[in-house]
């Protein structure tokens, strides 16, 4: 798609401006002709980013759209009409650009969440699916509102994870600029001062003096060597076929990110089935739906026999429990709710269960982290202070004055 900037003359004479985004010029002057409108100028405002490196709308953009389309729907105003008004208002030109690509699909004839669907960078399987329910059911308000509720948990989830690697990644970044400022920059001098006194250094400050020499000589051929490998690695991830596979397995065996992406993909399973089984999703798209949500990962893989084993005539807790993977207590949660009828219910009861896990896990492991960021920030400049300073001072006070 290339958006385009046109001027438009109407049937009544009125002068039109705007943006849209179509094919070429040619879709661009029947898309005006449909409306009524002349085409008298455009101008091409470029194409979208690659596929490499793709744009996506943030979260609240889309929770302040679906809140809008909520209310819009309550008051019985059409929805051609709402997406209209929307576009007018709408700040964000990715998502504004969007919007009037859909007006125009609906205006065809297209259903709503087919229209959707055209943008999956945009609108995920889950939103799309729930909008096909509320189409479907004629209850589209109430499956708006629960897509705020969906798109609110996925903003603190996202908060979350935010918070948990931010103060870590701000450390190691300090941490590497300060120790390659003080070993190119300080330390050869302050060694070069010592040595023309020809005394005998400690064995910390040879060793010292062999890392800063290195990193002198090599660190243009480390930083393209890191870098190399980061965008060889992001090229192989992306590209490959197995890339996506490869990267979840590498990102589970992790330390830290491992416990806390496995915990993330449960509590994303569990938030996903409960809102589109409360939205009038069946379990089993449910289910299809949430597992393509996750994408890649042991989680996924299990899903694949659960949907197996519920399509065949199993319960979901029976599913669950022959696929593996998955807590006792959810198992209990979910079997009894199928026998009081309130599987809705206590599907809710074991998402909060694991938004609560979630959240402390979070917290535990920030808590972990600072302290063994400090200890280290530290170690490293008590090492260099005191393979640096304390010759340092030694040899001034040799010195004759």
């Amino acid at each position: 798609m290339t958006l385009y900037r046109y001027k438009a003359l109407g049937k009544e004479g009125t002068l039109h401006k705007g943006k849209v985004a179509v094919e070429s010029s040619a879709a661009l002057k029947r898309h005006l002709e449909e409306r009524g409108l002349s085409l008298i100028t455009y101008s091409s405002h470029g194409r979208e980013l690659s596929s490499f490196f793709p744009h996506k709308v943030r979260t609240r953009s889309l929770m302040d759209l679906c809140l809008h389309l909520e209310q819009f729907e309550k008051a019985g105003i059409p929805l051609k009409d709402s997406l209209e008004d929307l576009v007018t208002v709408q700040e964000v030109p990715k998502l504004k650009m969007i919007l009037l690509e859909v007006i125009r699909d609906v205006e065809r004839g297209i259903l709503f969440s087919k229209a959707l669907a055209r943008h999956p960078l945009v609108f995920d399987p889950i939103f799309v699916s729930l909008i096909a329910v509320g189409e479907k059911t004629g209850r589209l308000s109430f499956v708006l509102q629960h897509l705020v509720h969906h798109l609110k948990w996925l903003d603190d989830v996202q908060a979350q994870i935010l918070k948990a690697f931010r103060y870590p990644a701000f450390m190691a970044v300090f941490l590497l600029a300060a120790v390659v400022v003080l070993m190119t920059v300080l330390v050869p001098e302050l060694i070069a001062f010592m040595q023309s006194f020809k005394r005998e250094l400690p064995l910390s400050t040879w060793f010292l003096i062999a890392v800063s020499s290195f990193l002198s000589r090599y660190l243009f051929l480390l930083l393209s060597g890191v870098g190399s490998g980061a965008l060889l690695g992001l090229v192989v991830f992306r590209f490959h076929p197995q890339g996506v596979f490869w990267k979840s397995r590498l990102q589970e065996k992790m330390p830290l990110m491992g416990p806390l992406r496995r915990k993330l993909a449960m509590a994303r399973f569990c938030h996903l089935v409960a809102v589109m089984f409360g939205g009038g999703v069946d379990i089993l798209q449910a289910l299809q739906t949430a597992r393509e949500s996750l994408g890649t990962g042991s989680l996924s893989s299990t899903l694949k026999d659960v949907e197996r084993f519920v399509r065949e005539g199993s319960s979901l807790s029976s599913a669950l429990e022959k696929g593996g993977g998955f807590p006792p207590m959810v198992i209990r949660m979910i079997k009894v709710g199928e026998q009081t009828s309130s599987l809705h219910v206590n599907l809710l009861h074991v998402k909060e269960y694991f938004d609560t896990t979630l959240k402390r896990h979070v917290d535990h492991m920030v808590g972990l982290i600072e302290p063994f960021m400090i200890l280290t920030v530290g170690g490293v400049m008590s090492w260099i202070v005191y393979s640096v300073f304390v010759p340092l001072y030694e040899t001034l006070a040799l010195m004759d004055y």
